[in-house]
């Protein structure tokens, strides 16, 4: 009898102890909420230096990367674009649970694709333009840069350029 209430006592302790830990521990962290282009440049000074998951269509040809918009909703005084600017010492570490919010992300590209297409070639691979999401940190260009695209974003490394199929 002595036996079982030890037992119980014990049992009971480790019960507290892990709860306590469990406490303790950092939750983690929640899954990415997607960003478009237009939203970034509608107050891009708060988004300056900041880290974003930035959706959209992201396009590559020889003279670049970027992730863009054809228009946004109001009209946007520069192009709906940010320029990709790839730093693999500097650019912006992914969280540890690089996740999003896959119902956010299908929300914000079904609104981007009513209002934006994909590049048509007639030659080459149609892969010069995708949907994708790209994390990275928002910087502001300066001078001339600043007439081909109002932002820079600057990345890692091309793992934190997330293609989406969009069947």
């Amino acid at each position: 009898m002595l036996q079982d209430s030890y037992r119980a006592t014990s049992v009971f302790r480790a019960v507290v102890c892990l709860l306590a830990a469990c406490g303790l521990a950092r939750a983690a962290d929640p899954p990415l909420a997607p960003v478009s282009v237009c939203e970034v440049l509608r107050d891009l000074a708060s988004w300056e230096n900041k880290a974003a998951a930035i959706v959209g269509r992201y396009s590559f040809r020889p003279n670049g990367r970027w992730v863009s918009e054809q228009v946004c909703d109001p009209g946007a005084a520069a192009p709906p674009q940010l320029w990709i600017v790839e730093d693999g010492v500097d650019g912006p570490r992914p969280p540890d649970r690089f996740e999003f919010d896959t119902a956010a992300v299908r929300l914000k590209l079904n609104a981007i694709a009513r209002r934006t297409e994909l590049a048509k070639f007639r030659f080459g691979s149609p892969g010069y333009d995708r949907w994708a999401v790209v994390y990275g940190r928002v910087e502001m260009r300066k001078g001339d840069d600043a007439r081909s695209a109002p932002a820079n974003l600057v990345i890692r490394g091309t793992s934190v350029i997330l293609v989406l199929n969009t069947e």
